[in-house]
């Protein structure tokens, strides 16, 4: 894309931003954390703290730790909302939708994190929420997690706790659909069945928007990868589907199919490799420094921006697929959703919360070359 051309379609997006107001649900699950985010101290002096600035780094400080001891001192910067549906739920509340956030926000009462949940956010909470601590790095994060809460979380005690009459209320009045975090929910294949079978298929093709979020599989086997990419491609009989992956997902996808070429091949050929084995809309491909999407038409490719100075990381990811998710209810074209998707998670990164309309606005005018 030429510069005059990113231009031009960069101020096109920011007028069709304004005053613009939404009527439409969105329905997003099924996952939620208590998030405690950290900045790992390197040296410190008195009370001047210096930190590990990437991952490699501190990995290398692990390593000479090994057959000893030794002590890791952190600095708590926040105790937040977590997981893939909340922080997505609460940038499309930012945006202006009506959200239906189904997740584990605490059972029988919400965990209070979750009260700072945005006003436009209607919170259906199935389970007690898991627990992460969110090393954060400029290059990266890395997050570990208790996610004990969700053993016995299933369809049929999502069934139970909500019941099929009301679920399916909340399908029918949603616009777009968003089904996240398959990797940490134990059952989540088993969810997601069951929420075809027993919502999605009873109300036939009403020309939904889906949109799925593995999170990272790396522990999960190739058999149960492919099997969770059947079941997402069999929501496309019911409306338009879209898979996103960021470049190391899309890494462990690839080498989880079938028969795979297994050449050395760029993160762009083994996105087509993937969406060539599925039955889906659009394959979305985030890396840190563009975006770009597979569908049946070829490939869109847009360059991003890095945000120099980041105030947050955990949560990016979830705020790239809230801008996608806007730029699909306004049926826009596929570079000014990648656009959108972008800028939602830069804002968010940039600023330590996500954006309103007029926000994204303002930040998108800020990648206009002038």
């Amino acid at each position: 894309m030429t510069l005059k051309k990113s231009n031009d379609l960069l101020r096109n997006l920011t007028q069709k931003l304004k005053n613009q107001k939404f009527d439409q649900s969105i329905m997003i699950g099924f996952d939620g954390y208590v998030d405690s985010l950290y900045g790992v101290i390197h040296k410190k002096s008195g009370t001047e703290k210096q930190f590990f600035k990437d991952i490699s780094n501190f990995a290398d400080h692990i390593k000479t730790l090994s057959g000893k001891s030794g002590q890791v001192e952190l600095s708590l910067k926040e105790i937040k909302i977590g997981g893939n549906a909340p922080i997505m739920s609460q940038a499309m509340g930012s945006l202006g939708f009506q959200v239906h956030c189904l997740g584990t926000l605490g059972f029988p009462k919400i965990h209070p994190v979750f009260e700072d949940l945005h006003p436009n956010i209607q919170d259906h909470s199935l389970e007690n929420p898991g627990q992460s601590d969110a090393f954060e790095f400029q290059d990266g994060k890395l997050i570990f997690s208790d996610c004990g809460s969700f053993d016995d979380l299933n369809w049929e005690k999502v069934k139970k706790r909500k019941g099929v009459d009301n679920l399916r209320e909340i399908y029918l009045n949603s616009h777009l659909v968003a089904i996240v975090d398959w990797v940490n929910l134990p059952h989540a294949s088993d969810i997601w069945q069951g929420l075809l079978e027993d919502i999605v298929m009873p109300s036939g093709s009403i020309g939904k928007k889906f949109l799925f979020d593995l999170c990272d599989p790396s522990r999960k086997s190739n058999q149960e990868i492919r099997e969770a990419l059947q079941i997402i491609s069999r929501y496309s009989a019911f409306g338009e589907v879209t898979l996103g992956l960021n470049e190391n997902e899309t890494n462990i996808v690839f080498d989880a199919l079938e028969n795979p070429d297994k050449k050395e091949s760029s993160t762009e050929e083994k996105a087509k490799a993937i969406f060539d084995n599925m039955t889906i809309a659009c394959l979305l491909i985030h890396p840190v420094n563009r975006s770009f999407a597979v569908t049946q038409n070829g490939l869109v490719r847009v360059e991003g921006k890095l945000v120099e100075e980041p105030k947050i990381l955990t949560g990016g990811g979830d705020n790239f697929n809230a801008g996608y998710a806007l730029g699909c209810l306004l049926e826009l074209e596929m570079e000014e959703r990648l656009f959108l998707g972008m800028s939602c998670s830069g804002a968010y990164i940039q600023n330590g919360k996500s954006p309103g309309l007029s926000e994204l606005a303002e930040y998108l005018e800020t990648w206009i070359e002038r």
